[in-house]
């Protein structure tokens, strides 16, 4: 069912509205938490059954947990976020390009209306719909000074100067396009993060398919940073940050002309490729960071979305572990239990794409290897001869030969027997 659209106090319906209502009502339909104020306004109590006082002002109230309106989490009471199933799947199937540029075309073309008359006061908005309801801010002055005190600490990025300068412009777009929207600032980040790791597999697969140079752990570590950056963007869709058409608009075609621009710098110098990420990483850690210190009461009292704690603590967290290459697997194992928590883990996964990136530039470099943390580091990965692999071979079997005589009836290692190897 279509909300029911009321006039704002001191606004009259005009001749247009009808004509703004028959356009935007058929893409409510479609996608309905796009202009839906219903799940924005479910009041719901907090695990205590009680609404804080932050969120009795806000007229919104959470629950610690929340069932997956977004197919992603368990069967827990509702969330109070947006579901983000259908902006996950962008469709029923895959299909003809043109198909679904033409599908892509109407489905976003039926919103510009209701952005512009809702900008024009033609019709009403919703206060209570996220991101709009959570209260949230960013200062874009707090952000620059984090920046300098990184880099007066020895954290600063000796970038290309062309690089800095893409990098200055870009910041200062955001500061301008987003100002007072952290939200949406973050799904518009979140959306380019992931394009510099398409384009460097796609590079890879290029140089293996012309029989240059094979890096499959590289293009590994890789697909697990881009799935990271996925559920980042997922969290922001949960929350709101593509609400608008104009948002997504840009996002898309800046994320687009981002990917060929990287195709070509990492063609010509992969250090360099690697070294401008890292400062878009570098960016988004202070500016997280900034973020979680001016909302920390408010994000605590706030649920974190299904998606998060379906990625963060649900399921097979491989892929968590293989993008962070300087951590064991398993030894970083977040909490996910309010908004704040997933914050925080965002801040510190930046981090570790930071991190990342540095071993990158000195493979480009230095030819030191960047794997898998999953990778397994045979003994004889720093045996240079035939004749070290083949003593290394020898204590091994030794090792084995004396772990079968002290613990049961293995057979020898090399012995040539018909005995079966014991079941325990």
């Amino acid at each position: 069912q279509p909300p029911s659209w009321s006039t704002p106090k001191g606004a009259e319906m005009t001749s247009f509205t009808p004509l703004l209502l028959a356009f935007t009502l058929p893409p409510l339909r479609l996608r309905p938490h796009l202009a839906s104020s219903r799940l924005a306004r479910l009041t719901m109590a907090d695990e205590h059954g009680v609404a804080t006082d932050s969120t009795k002002r806000s007229g919104f109230r959470f629950s610690s947990g929340g069932a997956s309106s977004d197919g992603l989490g368990d069967s827990k009471p509702s969330s109070p976020y947006l579901p983000i199933s259908e902006g996950y799947l962008d469709g029923d199937k895959p299909d003809a390009a043109w198909a679904l540029a033409a599908t892509n075309f109407v489905k976003q073309g039926r919103t510009i209306l209701s952005q512009i008359g809702e900008t024009v006061g033609l019709l009403p908005g919703d206060p209570l719909r996220p991101p709009a309801c959570l209260g949230l801010s960013l200062s874009n002055e707090a952000v620059k000074e984090a920046e300098r005190r990184r880099e007066a600490a020895g954290g600063s990025v000796d970038a290309h100067p062309v690089s800095r300068t893409l990098y200055d412009v870009g910041c200062l777009l955001l500061d301008n396009l987003f100002d007072q929207r952290p939200i949406q600032r973050f799904w518009f980040l979140e959306i380019i993060a992931r394009i510099p790791y398409f384009s460097y597999v796609s590079m890879l697969h290029l140089y293996e398919s012309f029989g240059w140079w094979r890096g499959p752990e590289l293009r590994k570590v890789h697909n697990a940073e881009e799935w990271n950056e996925l559920h980042h963007l997922l969290i922001m869709e949960a929350l709101g940050g593509n609400a608008q058409w104009s948002d997504r608009f840009l996002g898309y075609h800046v994320a687009f002309a981002y990917y060929w621009f990287l195709l070509g710098v990492y063609l010509c110098s992969p250090r360099i490729a690697y070294q401008f990420m890292e400062l878009l990483e570098a960016h988004a850690v202070d500016t997280y960071s900034t973020f979680v210190k001016e909302n920390r009461e408010r994000l605590s009292q706030l649920p974190p979305p299904a998606v998060a704690r379906s990625y963060y603590t649900e399921g097979d967290l491989y892929y968590f572990d293989d993008f962070q290459v300087d951590r064991k697997p398993g030894s970083r194992r977040p909490a996910c239990d309010s908004l704040l928590d997933v914050f925080e883990n965002i801040a510190i996964d930046e981090g570790e794409h930071v991190k990342t990136m540095r071993a990158c530039q000195d493979y480009a470099v230095l030819g030191k290897v960047v794997v898998s943390p999953h990778a397994v580091n045979s003994d004889t990965s720093s045996a240079t001869s035939d004749e070290e692999r083949r003593a290394l071979w020898k204590q091994w079997a030794e090792e084995v030969n004396q772990l079968g005589g002290a613990a049961g009836p293995w057979v020898s290692f090399g012995a040539e027997s018909s005995e079966e190897w014991p079941l325990k």
